[in-house]
């Protein structure tokens, strides 16, 4: 995944991400992680994404189980398209 295309898909994933926590750290890392793509620090990104995509790990099976999570498809295309950027920044 090309950076254009991951910051056309930012908003709706840092979306995605508060709709189901409030997490000091969460919205911290995604306000974070969009500032430094915006400003090409590689390396801010890559940590930001190594700590979003951590919390996804740990979170994943509970919003899929959860009854009161309603975006869960989106979660995974969130999931999904952190993990995809977080792969390209590796070449």
């Amino acid at each position: 995944m090309k950076k254009q295309e991951f910051m056309v898909e930012l908003d709706g994933v840092i979306g995605t991400i508060h709709t189901y926590t409030r997490n000091p750290f969460m919205m911290g890392y995604t306000r974070e992680l969009k500032r430094a793509v915006k400003h090409d620090d590689l390396e801010k990104v890559r940590i930001i994404l190594d700590k979003v995509i951590t919390w996804y790990n740990e979170e994943i099976e509970k919003i899929k189980n959860d009854e009161f999570v309603f975006n869960k498809s989106m979660h995974e295309k969130a999931y999904y398209i952190l993990r995809q950027y977080r792969e390209a920044l590796q070449h």
